[in-house]
């Protein structure tokens, strides 16, 4: 199964770096106009991503992603929803540097001002869509101001010349220094714009909405360059076709001057499809969606493997196997058995990958195999490989079928032993040596390799197995008699 966030790690680390000020006028517009589009998750990583950053250096020490999460209370799937979503509405630009190990360096960046936020046709309708046109109309009034009659005030503001004077010698000194300081390669901080998010839409069809509008004796200068754009807009949010959209834009035509009212049209359209349950399918977050198509897909695979017979712990493992990558998961299992991942097991892992065709999720039954079931200290090239073999020649593509080929591993194991404890029974009771075919094992699942614990048999099997060696040691006790 392959999500978006799959490449991202808590070992991952990352810093952050701030390439402009941020002011506290700022932080209320990402507060009051940004949140309610980009969610509560997406807006507290936001804030504790400037937080981190040292006021003197302008960037932060290195983290880990754990400790992000942690500090979030979010998850990988909810923690990189959050970081997509600042990303596409233009608060933050990520970059990776990629080596020996993954690093992330995040750049905070500022909102665009108050006044572009109102003028820009996307935005404001993002909020619309989330606030209502009541709120949205008490939001402009919070970030407005109320202009002073001037007729009767006279301007009497000084100039910098009749103020300071200026020296040309300071002026070249001065010009000097400023060049030393480009030269060094250091960059002043400075405020900076913020940009809004961009839709590159071309589904919609210009010209025929034109024809249609001809029809209806529209003005024929009325579809502006703002128009369109608005229109963009509308079709991106909702889903609206040309025939919807021209309806709305008839209704928003002043009759007597053929000017299209941007603002009705909006809230015509709002009012639609936005407050009435329409079938519209406004702005859809995609990752959101993944998130849910994977809880979705979770779960009936769960009541799938239930159904099949398998244990909550085997489900549980299943789980596992498929969400972590094979580093990740021998890393666990390492740091529980308070051991470390060798080099050569690393190449170990790569090579079953890319030379054995082994998904990663068997590929992590294959290490809990080695490691929790023959209770090895490492996992050795020579008896991975085999089983790899084994498995790939068995057509073993799910993390179940490998827990199936391990159980079969185990019982075959175990029914040796028995069939050995019978023939050693036999032969003492009767006084002759009876000669039995016994099934051989593979070469890796036998001898030093045999397997330590049986745990992934369940227990009702477990006790039968049990109960039948005790017959046959009590047997082979009284034989010796």
């Amino acid at each position: 199964m392959s999500y978006p966030w799959k490449s991202l790690s808590p070992k991952d680390s990352f810093l952050i770096q701030q390439n402009c000020f941020i002011t506290d006028i700022d932080k209320k517009i990402i507060t009051f106009l940004y949140q309610p589009i980009i969610g509560s998750h997406a807006y507290s990583l936001y804030m504790t991503l400037l937080s981190e950053v040292d006021e003197h250096t302008s960037r932060s020490r290195e983290h880990l992603h754990s400790e992000l999460f942690s500090l979030l209370g979010m998850g990988i799937p909810e923690f990189y929803q959050a970081r997509v979503r600042l990303e596409g509405i233009g608060l933050l630009k990520t970059y990776m540097q990629e080596g020996t190990d993954k690093e992330y360096v995040y750049e905070p960046c500022p909102p665009v001002s108050s006044k572009h936020f109102f003028e820009d046709d996307l935005l404001r309708l993002l909020l619309l869509d989330r606030v209502g046109e009541r709120k949205l109309l008490a939001l402009q009034e919070r970030f407005s101001i109320q202009k002073r009659n001037q007729k009767n005030l006279k301007d009497i503001t000084k100039s910098f010349l009749s103020v300071y004077d200026f020296s040309e010698n300071s002026y070249q000194q001065q010009g000097e220094i400023s060049q030393n300081h480009s030269e060094s390669g250091l960059q002043l901080i400075g405020s900076q714009q913020g940009n809004v998010p961009q839709i590159q839409e071309n589904s919609f069809d210009f010209s025929f909405l034109e024809q249609l509008l001809e029809k209806e004796y529209f003005s024929e200068g009325a579809l502006t360059k703002e128009l369109k754009k608005t229109i963009t807009v509308l079709h991106t949010l909702y889903g609206i076709d040309e025939m919807g959209i021209s309806s709305f834009v008839l209704r928003a035509t002043n009759l007597e001057t053929g000017i299209v009212d941007r603002k009705e049209l909006e809230n015509e359209v709002a009012e639609a499809y936005g407050r009435k349950g329409s079938s519209g399918h406004k702005v859809q977050d995609k990752v959101e969606k993944e998130i849910e198509k994977t809880k979705s897909k979770s779960v009936d695979r769960k009541a799938e493997l239930k159904k099949s017979g398998y244990t909550e712990k085997e489900i549980k493992l299943i789980s596992m196997s498929e969400r972590f990558s094979p580093i990740e998961f021998i890393t666990d299992i390492k740091n529980q058995k308070k051991g470390t991942v060798t080099a050569n097991e690393k190449k170990l892992l790569k090579v079953l990958l890319d030379e054995h065709s082994i998904s990663p999720a068997v590929l992590n039954m294959l290490i809990y195999y080695m490691l929790v079931i023959q209770q090895k200290p490492t996992m050795s090239k020579g008896v991975a490989e085999a089983i790899a073999n084994d498995w790939t020649q068995s057509n073993v593509e799910l993390p179940e079928q490998a827990i199936e080929k391990s159980k079969q591993f185990v019982g075959e194991k175990i029914a040796s032993a028995e069939r050995r404890q019978e023939k050693r029974s036999t032969a003492t009771y009767y006084g002759k040596n009876v000669v039995r075919k016994i099934e051989k094992l593979p070469e890796w699942a036998t001898g030093e390799n045999a397997v330590h614990s049986e745990e992934l048999l369940p227990d009702d099997v477990q006790e039968k197995l049990n109960e039948r060696l005790k017959k046959f040691r009590d047997a082979g006790k009284a034989g010796d008699k």
